[in-house]
């Protein structure tokens, strides 16, 4: 499905990191009226500023879009957000069907007539779809933030994106996109980094738990077979289930209904270490630092300098000289036959000599 582009940095900064579990985050809060959050002001300032400054032909319901915006951070979600694929499709029909037609048009009337300019204009064709696609346009708008794990306070989200549509921002465009910028390149990195230190503290006091020279947290939940241990280069089968910190599920192989395969020194190096220590059948629970996972810059939903909780169940080891070895019969090159010997020319029969003319 084809996403509505903001021309904010805030949404920018926030699809690098959004979670694949949508569910309700409880970092949302309404905030406090009479302390200003600059977090939430200034995202909201850049969205509302975004909207303005490079769609001024379109005449949203700012108070519609401001309603889906605030039902999308607080929706509780499980799993599938319907609400969310219905505001995708009233915004991927009206983007991609009705507003480039409407859009060729009113070209075409400023073409003619220079005196006409864009934001003198409405493409919505009337108040009704306005209001519809302008709350698909929150909605996907706060889905995305939410997703994204951000400490919002809506009450101050929203008065950024109401006074900068309305030009009475407190701060302005690069102001807004300064401070968008420092908290995602290194406030955040750094309150991950702390809250990950002590999340680990923590966890290496639970009863069981084992910590490698490297800094791998571990818990041996079931032993396995202590004989078939994978190598680095082996490749394993595993069901797994994959947590941040505060507990959100990002990614199981339950949830796909199937296990996955795959080379042991082809992931981070959390798991290429923490699997070598439990054996075929068995079950480990892995706690891993950020240097051993994603490093400073994080990976879709996982943040920068973000610390990560896994339980594995290894189901099969496969040596990865075993694998290859059919392949490579495969694919192996059948010997030559030997050529036959070449059956000696058999000598020409000569010539019979020619009987002489009778005189």
């Amino acid at each position: 499905m084809k996403k509505v582009i903001y021309g904010a940095a805030a949404l920018v900064f926030a699809a690098m990191m959004v979670s694949c579990g949508g569910k309700s985050s409880t970092l949302i809060t309404k905030g406090d009226k009479s302390k200003l959050d600059t977090l939430s002001y200034a995202i909201g300032t850049d969205i509302g500023q975004g909207i303005t400054s490079q769609m001024p032909e379109m005449k949203f319901d700012m108070k519609a879009m401001v309603e889906g915006a605030e039902d999308a951070l607080y929706a509780k979600v499980e799993k599938e957000d319907k609400k969310h694929d219905e505001a995708l499709d009233v915004l991927q029909n009206f983007f991609s069907m009705e507003q480039p037609k409407r859009m060729q048009t009113l070209m075409a009337e400023i073409a003619a007539d220079s005196t006409k300019a864009e934001q003198d204009h409405d493409l919505f064709a009337d108040d009704k779809e306005r209001k519809e696609v302008s709350y698909a346009y929150g909605y996907d708008m706060g889905t995305n933030l939410r997703n994204a794990r951000l400490p919002l306070q809506t009450y101050w989200f929203t008065k950024g994106i109401e006074d900068a549509k309305a030009g009475e921002s407190k701060v302005d465009g690069d102001a807004a996109y300064k401070f968008i910028q420092n908290y995602f390149m290194v406030v955040r990195p750094a309150e991950n980094a702390k809250a990950s230190e002590e999340w680990l503290a923590k966890t290496e006091k639970k009863s069981g738990v084992q910590k490698t020279a490297s800094g791998l947290l571990y818990r041996i939940d079931k032993a396995g077979d202590a004989d078939i241990k994978p190598r680095a280069t082996d490749i394993v089968k595993v069901n797994y289930e994959g947590k941040l910190k505060d507990g959100t599920v990002f990614d199981s192989s339950y949830e796909r209904g199937e296990p996955i395969e795959f080379g042991l020194n082809q992931v981070i190096k959390g798991w290429t270490e923490g699997m070598q220590l439990v054996g075929k059948g068995g079950q480990i629970t892995l706690w891993i630092p950020a240097e051993l996972g994603y490093g400073a810059f994080g990976q879709g939903p996982i943040g920068p300098n973000e610390a990560l909780e896994f339980k594995v169940e290894l189901l099969d080891v496969k040596s990865a000289d075993a694998s290859a070895a059919p392949q490579a019969a495969e694919t192996a090159e059948t010997p030559e036959t030997p050529e036959t010997p070449e059956t000696p020319e058999t000598p020409e029969t000569p010539e019979t000599p020619e009987t002489p003319e009778t005189k």
